[in-house]
């Protein structure tokens, strides 16, 4: 049975292959960048690294995740790269079955193409993010452009 690492965000419980799991930090600062999407907080440094940082609730409910004790920063591997999810809460690592459903209990327009799968914990639903769908191409373009800009100037100042 595959592990997943389980956090909070907007009251819904999402999940992510440990695999795919870096290392959890507690970062607060990050470094701005002009000219970004809303939902892109910055970036943090990491192992020589700028890792760009997603505010989990805003990139999927449009409002900002509130700075608490709880929030953290999952560093994850995502296309080559690793990125930042922004997030209020890490509930754990668990393995989890799979939701079965009726066949017409769940319209398959309502799943959004992030949405990986359905799992089920206790009597909560989780979301599997599938990172490699998480942004739309012009979002993912955009933030790799950014990326490759930031690796451009850290060269640059050597």
């Amino acid at each position: 049975m595959e592990q997943y690492v389980i956090f909070q965000s907007n009251h819904q419980r999402f999940a992510i292959v440990v695999q795919n799991v870096a290392r959890v930090i507690e970062a607060k600062q990050f470094i701005a960048l002009p000219e970004v999407a809303p939902y892109i907080l910055g970036v943090y440094e990491f192992q020589e690294k700028m890792v760009p940082i997603v505010d989990v609730r805003k990139k999927l409910f449009q409002k900002f995740t509130e700075s608490t004790g709880e929030t953290k920063v999952i560093l994850c591997r995502w296309k080559e790269q690793t990125l930042g999810l922004y997030v209020e809460d890490i509930l754990g690592i668990s393995s989890l079955e799979p939701a079965v459903y009726e066949e017409n209990s769940l319209n398959a327009s309502i799943k959004q193409i992030y949405i990986q799968s359905f799992l089920k914990m206790d009597d909560t639903l989780v979301m599997l993010l599938d990172l490699s769908y998480f942004f739309s191409a012009k979002q993912e373009q955009a933030l790799v452009t950014q990326l490759e800009n930031i690796k451009d100037d850290m060269h640059g100042e050597c």
